[in-house]
């Protein structure tokens, strides 16, 4: 007899800071890539996503409100590498 195949537990708390980690880590490959047009810039967009992340961590958020949706939906396009 075959033994069963076993699946790993998928962690839902976790894959929304995943999320906002990918996040800022595209805002640092995009700024170490050159594209210095605005320092300051990515430096708040970047303070941020880590005050988001910690407020995630924190409160044991399971999805954003719709404006934090839109504001990090719109930092990807921003800052999408080429």
């Amino acid at each position: 007899m075959k033994p069963s195949k076993k699946k790993t537990a998928k962690r839902k708390s976790h894959s929304l800071v995943t999320k906002l980690l990918d996040l800022k880590y595209r805002i640092n490959d995009w700024y170490r890539a050159g594209n210095k047009t605005s320092k300051a810039d990515t430096r708040d967009d970047k303070s941020w996503v880590m005050n988001l992340i910690d407020d995630v961590r924190d409160n044991h958020l399971p999805t954003l409100c719709k404006e934090d949706m839109l504001k990090c939906n719109g930092l990807w396009r921003k800052y999408e590498t080429n």
